[in-house]
């Protein structure tokens, strides 16, 4: 039965709740009652109640004081709010505990006895969850492979002391006798739980059938010793165990196994080949996850990092970055990664040389992000492969550059604004240059300038400004004024010589200022 406790400082409620109830008959215990928290909580660590009603309301410690106590020592115990009318605001902090019950006082026996039989319900709902998932588990280790066997395989290879006669009869017992061995070593790409581990080892025993002597797991790789066949029906075998766990995990987990696999070796040297397996999985990083790794590519591996240092020039970087290229980021990056997948260093010192590359990147970006970069320092440091690197390095350093040229455009734009709104300003100007422009209005050197100039505008500044004094002298012609040819010269910065002036805007327009000015007169 489940027991029930009574909470609240009116007698008459405590008697009227205890006596109106036949708790037995119901399939409850009763406990008793308490008239405040203090004196419940006490009950409680005596004799813990699996149902808790209390008011809210109540001297020396209140209903929610209590809860909160009592879900500190008992988080399962189901707490039953008894309230009177304007107590809300004090049941809706109640709900934040989890509370999910509610009475409201006065209440009936039927309202009270619904409440707990609800109560009952999820009690006994979650009763059957517990007892199924029990069940679940003991089939489950029922089927774990015999641990004797594997807790051996473990020993061996990490170390332990054997001696030779403890070897012969193991070798015996396991039938490999003095028989070739050969070991694959299993690694899931990321975070692994214990049933994706035993999957694995299900996998194996699947795939390898009797060509397996034995398959343990240790922490988070599965390490199988299996007999000495060829290596054309060993990568098929192991091809084999990758396409099931791939497609096994592939809806839900997304995961990719790598494997290293030895040559052939004798029982007795299992502990070094496992030490080399171990060391051919490290140069997953640089493969990627989900290689089939050799001891030869450790061979290959050593070879290389008894090499030189890395000898990179960053500032191609750097200047890429701060300059705004993005693609030529790309292709430094592409190439600093390129050099160092040759180099096939320890992880470690790979990813001394990424740092230093971020570091290159975050200088050259905005003094106000740099705090939001460097937090991101912490997604390098935990990466375990070469690729999510470069793509991470790759995406940051875009992603600066590409603010580097919005703000260059935009220093850009300003600049050549800038002349652009001068001139329309100062368009009577005679002695309007871009020389003048450039020492007196946007102090810049004058080639820069030019060459910004025809960048931002697609013309060169000498054509710009003639277009908009012609421009201006049409608008002039076309007010309807009687204005003089030398006078619209003046205004539009060509005073000085009228005649040219009406030279330069008769090849502009096809007309004499004269003729367009009658052109004009015509069409209105």
């Amino acid at each position: 039965m489940y027991k029930v406790l009574v909470v609240d400082d009116e007698e008459i409620i405590r008697v009227g709740l205890s006596s109106i109830i036949d708790w037995e008959a119901n399939g409850f215990s009763f406990l008793g009652t308490a008239e405040n928290g203090v004196e419940a909580y006490e009950l409680m660590m005596r004799e813990p109640a699996d149902i808790v009603i209390t008011d809210l309301k109540m001297p020396v410690l209140n209903g929610l004081e209590l809860i909160a106590k009592v879900k500190e020592e008992n988080p399962e115990t189901v707490f039953v709010i008894l309230s009177g009318y304007g107590e809300f605001e004090l049941a809706k902090e109640a709900m934040g505990f989890g509370v999910r019950h509610y009475l409201l006082k006065p209440c009936n026996e039927h309202k009270i006895v619904e409440v707990l039989n609800e109560i009952k319900k999820e009690f006994k709902e979650n009763e059957a969850k517990e007892q199924e998932f029990l069940r679940a588990n003991r089939e489950y280790m029922e089927k774990i492979l015999p641990l004797v066997r594997e807790q051996f395989l473990r020993d061996f290879i990490t170390n332990r002391a054997y001696t030779q006669q403890d070897l012969a009869y193991y070798s015996k017992l396991l039938r490999i006798g003095t028989d070739s061995v050969r070991m694959i070593l299993c690694q899931p790409d990321r975070v692994h739980e214990f049933e994706q581990i035993f999957g694995l080892i299900k996998i194996i025993e699947e795939v390898f059938g009797e060509e397996r002597y034995l398959i343990t797991n240790i922490k988070n790789q599965v390490l199988a010793l299996i007999k000495a066949v060829e290596d054309r029906e060993l990568i098929r075998l192991v091809m084999e165990v990758k396409k099931l766990f791939h497609n096994y995990h592939h809806n839900y987990h997304h995961l990719e196994v790598t494997i290293a696999y030895s040559e052939e070796a004798s029982f007795a040297d299992a502990p070094a080949v496992y030490r080399d397996l171990q060391e051919c999985l490290k140069y997953s990083f640089y493969l990627g996850s989900g290689s089939i790794i050799t001891t030869k590519d450790l061979a290959s591996g050593r070879k290389n990092q008894a090499g030189q240092a890395l000898l990179y020039n960053y500032d191609t970087v750097a200047v890429a970055v701060k300059s705004g290229d993005v693609e030529a980021v790309k292709t430094e990056i592409n190439d600093f990664f390129r050099q160092l997948q040759a180099k096939m260093y320890e992880m470690s010192i790979s990813k001394t040389y990424a740092l230093e590359l971020f570091t290159v990147i975050v200088r050259e970006g905005k003094v106000e992000e740099m705090d939001s970069i460097i937090e991101r320092l912490l997604e390098l440091q935990e990466m375990n492969s070469l690729a999510q690197i470069q793509r991470f390095l790759t995406e940051l350093g875009c992603r600066v550059a590409a603010a580097n040229h919005d703000t260059i455009v935009t220093t850009h734009n300003r600049l050549v604004k800038k002349i652009i709104d001068y001139i329309q300003e100062n368009i009577a100007e005679e002695q309007l240059s871009l020389k003048r422009l450039a020492n007196e209005v946007v102090y810049m050197n004058v080639g820069y300038i030019s060459k910004l100039f025809i960048r931002e505008t697609g013309e060169k500044f000498s054509h710009y400004l003639t277009r908009k004094r012609m421009e201006k002298a049409k608008e002039i012609l076309g007010t309807g004024e009687e204005t003089l040819v030398c006078e619209v010269a003046r205004r539009v910065g060509l005073g000085n010589n009228p005649q040219y002036f009406s030279q330069l805007f008769k090849k502009y327009t096809g007309f004499a200022p004269s003729e367009y000015r009658k052109q004009w007169e015509n069409s209105k």
